[in-house]
């Protein structure tokens, strides 16, 4: 027999508001709670403590049958998910370019059967797509939790049946669980953030409570203090965690366990009682669930109808109103009806085949490649091209490439020829490496080619930049050792060597530190870029500077696009060709940094501009049949990188 735990819990539903509130003001609000994210974890263990407990109720009584267990988790999660799907998809119809669209689909597909968290894993990569641009990203949390719950009810029935000592079976899952969490935090965060395996840990520690929470013996007091000290941690975790944290990882502690403190104080303990019990709390907990399904929505349609700029203040509290509306009739006329109507068994099979009705809509218009057939062609500009190009933007390494490294910044081998060159630099050289690929697959790569490469992550020693972006400081040491190890003798050097002049980088030299946003930060970065060459070249390599590249607004696809409430159109003057001497004149300082450097150090250099914009005096955003050449303001194409880059064949061929 397990413990009895179901009693119903109003702090448990003020919880659930807090969790929720914290996640929709992260979103239409980041400065307000900058570590809002940490609602989902909140909402982990709620969930395993609620499921666990009714699990357990069920299986003390002898009454569980897991046709019940999962008709009941249709009943409730299904309504308000197929509503939110079919709304969104019909709206993509107005909002979207065909590109777009078919992503849609694609992610209401996966959405649908609860792998949205898979889905969103194999798409991130170098240059994923803004998580801004994606109106389903928020159900990835909610594949992790039905796919708990496909093993979760599995290992409780067996355990009551064999009557197994579910201690243990706890500890060991949690062990494995929270220690994959850990370990895939510092190799790949990507892994971290969907990856069930990583992410099951919280719900555990949810059932953990549910299953020996009441055999915790503790005085008022004790549970006055929990219920103090689990607040505390959850509103740090909000105020003091931002999104550049290497999350979930060791900082997950800190939420999770402020969840299990407040649900273990129970609910006669003062914060539970005075504050998460009290009617406003309990009202947003009962609608959390459809006001999490459709806040993220009109967030992200928001960012995509202004071209990727946060909603205003007010749009955003706008919005914000909206979704609790939508979330309030959701839950009184949709889930409630459901969930607790005469004829469940019937809305039981009603609402599992609305929801695949709609998971396949979603794949068909996937598969459709967002019926581009919808818009009439346009004169000169393919807007199905266009919005292609938005999504033709994440080079990961290929097949044919050899990875050794690959957390933030890559080392990858492409090749294995006898002569040997090391390209590397931030996402403006990475970007090059399909021309390599391209070579290789024509079988005209002559030389084994290392990438040794990060997102902003320039090849120069010494800089110091903030969150995420720290870790690349261990690019050039990398760079060195490649270069050392397999006597390297040709590298390759590019970054958006204009781009490092921003607030909050800064370069260490000579025991000095210099903000880079200073002529005397600006010294030192070239200075320490030199004595690096100089250092490369003292091993025998010869060196070769990539100079910058043409970039502009025009140049971004996003921006092809005028858009608005009712649907979209091609934005005016969209063909029209820049001026080269206006985009060489963005690069003359820095060029004019990196051709001295070549003068005294004798590093060549090398122009990628004539493969981009011709030998005309204007450049168009645009090659072949009204294809955008970028993906976004800066960054090539793999598609036009292929065929039209070729400064670097002398080197590669």
């Amino acid at each position: 027999m397990f413990p009895n735990a179901t009693t119903y819990r109003a702090d448990i539903d003020g919880l659930r508001a807090f969790a929720v509130l914290s996640v929709v003001l992260y979103h239409a609000f980041p400065p307000a709670a900058p570590g809002g994210f940490v609602g989902v974890d909140v909402f982990f263990v709620i969930s395993g403590f609620l499921i666990s407990s009714i699990l357990v109720d069920d299986l003390n009584e002898h009454r569980f049958s897991f046709v019940g267990f999962y008709s009941r988790r249709a009943r409730r999660i299904f309504p308000a998910l197929t509503v939110c799907l079919a709304a969104s998809l019909a709206y993509g119809f107005v909002a979207l370019t065909p590109s777009e669209l078919a992503q849609l689909g694609k992610h209401v597909f996966f959405g649908a059967g609860f792998l949205s968290n898979i889905a969103l894993w194999s798409e991130a990569g170098y240059f994923d797509t803004a998580a801004s641009y994606k109106p389903l990203l928020h159900l990835w949390s909610l594949g992790i939790e039905e796919q708990f719950y496909i093993l979760w009810p599995v290992l409780l029935w067996g355990a009551f049946r064999l009557k197994a000592n579910l201690r243990w079976l706890l500890v060991v899952l949690l062990i494995v669980s929270f220690g994959a969490n850990v370990a895939l935090s510092i190799a790949d965060l990507s892994n971290d953030f969907y990856l069930p395996i990583s992410r099951f840990w919280e719900l555990l520690v949810g059932g953990a409570l549910a299953l020996f929470g009441r055999r915790v013996a503790a005085g008022a007091q004790l549970r006055s203090a929990a219920s103090i000290a689990g607040a505390g941690a959850l509103l740090s975790s909000v105020a003091l965690f931002t999104p550049e944290l290497r999350y979930p990882g060791w900082f997950a502690l800190l939420p999770v366990a402020g969840a299990a403190a407040m649900i273990l104080a129970g609910p006669d303990a003062p914060i539970n009682r005075a504050v998460l019990s009290s009617r406003a709390c309990v009202a947003v907990g009962l609608i959390s669930y459809p006001l999490y399904i459709w806040h993220w929505p009109l967030i992200s349609y928001a960012y995509v109808i202004r071209l990727g700029k946060p909603p205003t203040p007010l749009l955003a509290l706008a919005l914000v109103s909206a979704s609790f509306l939508l979330a309030w009739i959701t839950y009184r006329f949709v889930e409630l009806p459901v969930r607790f109507g005469a004829t469940r068994r019937r809305n039981t099979v009603l609402v599992c085949a609305c929801l695949a009705t709609v998971g396949i809509f979603g794949a068909i218009v996937w598969a459709g490649g967002g019926f581009p057939e919808r818009f009439p062609r346009l004169s000169g500009v393919d807007i199905q091209k266009v919005g292609a190009a938005r999504l033709d933007a994440d080079f990961k390494p290929t097949a044919d490439m050899e990875v050794s490294e690959h957390d933030w910044t890559l080392v990858a081998r492409l090749g294995a020829r006898e002569r040997k060159i090391a390209l590397s630099g931030d996402s403006l050289l990475f970007h090059y490496g399909p021309r390599a690929q391209q070579l290789f697959e024509d079988s005209r790569l002559a030389v084994s080619a290392f990438f040794v490469t990060g997102p902003r992550c320039p090849p120069v020693p010494g800089v110091v930049q903030e969150d995420k972006f720290s870790a690349c400081s261990d690019l050039t040491a990398k760079l060195l050792e490649v270069v050392r190890r397999e006597k390297v003798r040709s590298v390759v050097l590019g970054a958006a060597w204009s781009g490092y002049s921003a607030e909050g980088m800064s370069i260490k030299r000579d025991g000095t530190r210099f903000s880079l946003t200073t002529g005397e930060g600006q010294d030192a970065f070239y200075a320490s870029l030199e004595e690096f060459v100089r250092e490369l070249q003292s091993e025998g390599a010869a060196i070769y500077l990539v100079l910058g590249l043409p970039t502009h607004e025009a140049f971004a696809p996003r921006n092809m696009v005028a858009r608005g409430i009712t649907g979209f159109r091609i934005a005016p003057n969209v063909d029209a060709t820049i001026p080269v001497s206006d985009l060489k004149g963005v690069l003359a300082k820095s060029d004019a940094r990196l051709r001295a450097i070549g003068s005294r150090t004798g590093a060549a250099l090398l122009d990628p501009f004539p493969d981009i914009c011709g030998a005309g005096a204007a450049c168009s955003p645009f090659f072949g049949a009204g294809e955008p050449k970028y993906s976004d303001q800066s960054h090539l194409r793999p598609a036009f990188v292929r065929e039209n880059l070729h400064f670097l064949d002398r080197l590669l061929e």
